[in-house]
């Protein structure tokens, strides 16, 4: 266990270092994570664009140390250790304790993980499902004990509850039994155990999905593009590009190197099951790329397997000095992605709208303080908004009393999870401050008896760049209906 030891110092390590970016790098949330904040807040079993892990994890996080900007992203700080060590064991199993070690290391310095370590996203919890179910998916192989398969149903079922893209597992699963000849597996009394345990803990998303129409059906097409016709290889060309920010600038070629190179592939023990549960996820993304549009980190869960093939690869032809670079490149991305701003102003570059990374997530929390302001002078009307971007930031950083904010939606459309949850139905008479991205839309003065512009709340970020939100106080809504 000396390599365990070894590994475990060097990701505790890390993960305080990161924990002490995350308290001091003051960024506001991102859109998405102010949303998945907002959703803690209310828990059920689903939510317009994604099922409920990630909002429950923020709610446990939360609860112990409260709803600053590091506790809402605790949950990465947990998850991804907590998935090394996994993959440790995993990797052990199939190989070496040396081995083992390499794959942790390879992982914890992964571009993604890097970044994703000082933010909260679906990603990094189903990193963790998926590595924990394929760990258990190897012992049932070689053991068929029932707690290992009543261990694999419930990794699954966690990680459907996670993002539903855990779903290939089950296509990778099928891949490797049928080309590995182990097709008794598929009669397998334990095995239907297993996807029955995974299906029961699912359920309860799928039963929220039915009552609301299927939303979250609806928003994974609409995000995919699928509609759109034609072959799209611009799409796939930014995709392909974006997997060596995934996983490195040296271990993404490298991995290519070992799919392209079958033959010499086929001399690494566990070839067939890595392969099974790495390509398939990256050709169906692929795919979606190619047909529609797809972001780079959509494929992420497909590189456990692909780092365990990375380190068995490296191991086996004894590449230390491309491990080497390959875990410098990989340091030095994460570190640059942190310390982006202090690196700037050191090499004397000013940063503007267009070479700051994260120039969507800063101000949000100078307009919220903006809003606050102004909605003390109106202490009865309620904060009104449109776009999703708007609301989920005001509702973390303006934390309007019991977080009533309404979405503006006189058609009754579903474009995001506020229409989901609020509505204008029995608000006639009500007072709002909307709070828009341009003019008052022309056609909203008919459902009100006054309307007026009583500020603006504006984030001067950089001279090429600020966030300005006008805000209009709207008097006594007529109703949906209006004469």
């Amino acid at each position: 266990m000396r390599y365990f030891f070894v590994l475990l110092c060097i990701v505790l390590g890390l993960t305080a270092y990161r924990a002490g970016v995350v308290l001091t790098n003051g960024l506001p949330l991102y859109v998405d994570e102010a949303q998945y904040w907002f959703w803690a807040q209310n828990l059920a079993w689903g939510y317009y664009s994604k099922p409920p892990m990630i909002a429950a994890v923020i709610a446990a996080t939360t609860a112990v140390c409260g709803d600053a900007e590091p506790c809402v992203r605790a949950g990465s700080l947990i998850f991804y250790p907590l998935s090394t060590f996994i993959l440790f064991f995993l990797t052990r199993r199939l190989f070496d304790e040396k081995t083992a070690f390499i794959a942790g290391l390879i992982f914890i310095t992964l571009p993604a993980v890097g970044l994703s370590s000082l933010l909260i996203s679906t990603d990094v919890l189903l990193f963790f499902f998926w590595t924990l179910a394929l760990f258990a998916f190897v012992r049932v192989l070689n053991s068929a004990a029932w707690l290992d398969w009543i261990l694999l149903g419930v990794a699954l079922g966690l990680g459907l509850l996670t993002k539903y893209t855990m779903g290939i597992f089950f296509l990778s699963a099928a891949v490797y039994l049928l080309l590995s000849g182990r097709w008794q597996v598929f009669i397998s009394l334990r095995a239907w155990v297993a996807v029955l345990i995974a299906a029961v803990i699912f359920s309860p998303n799928g039963w929220w999905n039915w009552q609301h129409d299927f939303p979250t059906v609806q928003h994974t097409a609409e995000i995919s593009h699928l509609e759109q016709a034609g072959l799209h290889w611009r799409s796939l060309a930014e995709f392909f590009g974006g997997q060596f920010g995934v996983f490195g600038l040296v271990f993404f070629p490298v991995l290519l190197s070992l799919f392209l190179r079958f033959q010499r592939l086929q001399q690494l023990p566990q070839a067939g099951l890595l392969l099974s549960f790495s390509l398939p996820f990256l050709l169906i993304i692929s795919l979606q790329a190619l047909l529609g549009t797809a972001n780079a980190n959509w494929a992420a869960p497909s590189y456990v397997a692909a780092t365990v093939l990375v380190a068995a690869g490296l191991v086996r032809w004894q590449q230390q000095r491309l491990l080497i670079l390959g875990l410098m490149v990989n340091i030095a991305l994460f570190m640059g992605l942190y310390h982006y701003q202090s690196l700037a102003h050191g090499l004397g570059v000013e940063l503007t709208a267009k070479n700051d990374l994260y120039k969507r997530m800063r101000g949000w929390d100078e307009i919220g303080q903006q809003y606050l302001a102004l909605q003390a002078n109106y202490p009865q009307a309620l904060p009104l908004a449109e776009e999703r971007g708007v609301m989920s930031e005001l509702t973390y950083y303006a934390r309007p009393a019991g977080l009533n904010i309404v979405s503006w939606n006189p058609e009754h459309q579903l474009r995001h999870h506020y229409d989901l949850v609020t509505s204008l139905a029995g608000r006639v008479g009500q007072e709002f401050l909307f709070v828009s991205t341009g003019r008052l839309p022309a056609e909203m003065a008919d459902y009100f008896e006054a309307t007026e512009q009583v500020g603006e709340l504006r984030a001067a970020i950089y001279a090429d760049y600020q966030l300005v939100y006008p805000v209009y106080r709207l008097q006594n809504f007529k109703g949906l209906n209006p004469q």
